[in-house]
């Protein structure tokens, strides 16, 4: 009888201690079940939009009021999304906002958008009477910041880059438009 008891007690003591454990809190992850939980939209009655995205913690990252254009979102990462908008036709009216919902990161904004993956965003730009392809980390441009200048660009395309694709390597491919007969030309870009 008696060690029925002591098996008893430690079988109670035992099964205390797993109850105890459950109620124990365990420090938060900062996971989150999807973009809607950090994500707010409202089309205001002027049909502008305005909307916001915040961290997984529930701070502020960016807020925009009264944008003409609803914004699409970009998953880059499962941490990391772009806030792209088109303001007109053609890939030169693209201006994007990369966030990273869990580091609390917020890009520049970026304009003449081609494409976004991983760590890297990929611009056309034209200064000074060139263009080129630019290629830099989103969140650090001192991490990782290079040009890549076209050669015989269509002096009479606005929208001189025509897409951009990433292939299984990440490299990516950018077709544009040369000659005064709009000839597509293509730059693969290693990006490393």
């Amino acid at each position: 009888m008696k060690s029925k008891k002591i098996f008893l007690v430690i079988v109670t003591g035992f099964l205390l201690v797993l109850l105890l454990m459950g109620c124990v809190n365990e420090p938060e992850d900062k996971e989150f079940k999807d973009i809607t939980d950090l994500y707010t939209l409202t089309e205001n009655a002027d049909n502008t939009y305005s909307y916001s995205l915040t961290d997984v913690d529930g701070n502020l990252l960016f807020e925009k009021q009264n944008s003409v254009k609803e914004p699409k979102i970009e998953t880059i990462t499962p941490d990391v999304y772009g806030l792209v908008t088109q303001t007109g036709t053609g890939l030169s009216t693209n201006w994007a906002v990369y966030c990273d919902v869990k580091n609390s990161k917020v890009s520049e904004t970026f304009y003449y958008v081609l494409a976004a993956q991983g760590d890297y965003v990929i611009c056309a730009d034209y200064e000074n009477g060139k263009h080129s392809i630019i290629v830099q980390n989103m969140f650090d441009k001192s991490a990782y910041f290079k040009t890549y200048e076209l050669e015989n660009v269509s002096p009479v395309a606005a929208d001189f880059i025509i897409d951009c694709k990433f292939d299984v390597a990440g490299n990516a491919t950018v077709t544009y438009l040369t000659g005064e007969d709009y000839t597509e030309a293509e730059i693969t870009i290693n990006i490393s």
